[in-house]
């Protein structure tokens, strides 16, 4: 009778592992709502990096998809800001938002960097915008990449 007490205890014990483990790692069957809500809410985003003196051309890169490009005055503030050498690294920072004009209607475009200060000073910049603008931006930048060899 000990036995066959024993043999039903360690069903139990085994079946009860079983059922918690199937507990603890089946919740991933949980089915997850696609919110199409939120994919509005997300802002699209592309990204150019150059070094500290290549920060015009860079902006007159982005500037060619724009029917004005972004002003010199603010090139230079940006790359004047890029130069404090107080700057976190690797943080992105916010620069401003820049008012253009894209296929005959204004638009803002958000600028975020990065600065990187390891053999001088690299700057990866964030530009976010709306999503015609983001993939404006971004073909460009990949033809820019192109013309260049990377």
């Amino acid at each position: 009778m000990k036995r066959l007490f024993g043999f039903f205890l360690f069903l139990i014990i085994l079946s009860g592992g079983v059922a918690f483990t199937a507990w603890a790692f089946g919740n991933e069957s949980v089915p997850v709502v696609y919110d199409e809500a939120y994919e509005d809410d997300v802002p699209l985003a592309t990204s150019i990096d150059a070094d500290l003196e290549d920060i015009p051309e860079a902006f007159a890169v982005i500037s060619e998809v724009f029917e004005r490009p972004i002003a010199a005055s603010d090139v230079d503030a940006i790359q004047t800001w890029a130069s404090d050498p107080s700057l976190k690294k690797a943080v992105a920072h916010p620069i401003g938002e820049f008012d253009v004009l894209f296929e005959g209607r204004p638009t803002t475009l958000t600028v975020e960097a990065e600065v990187y200060r390891e053999d001088g000073t690299y700057v990866l910049f964030y530009l976010i915008g709306d999503e015609d603008v983001v993939l404006a931006l971004d073909e460009r930048i990949v033809a820019y990449y192109d013309e260049l060899g990377i």
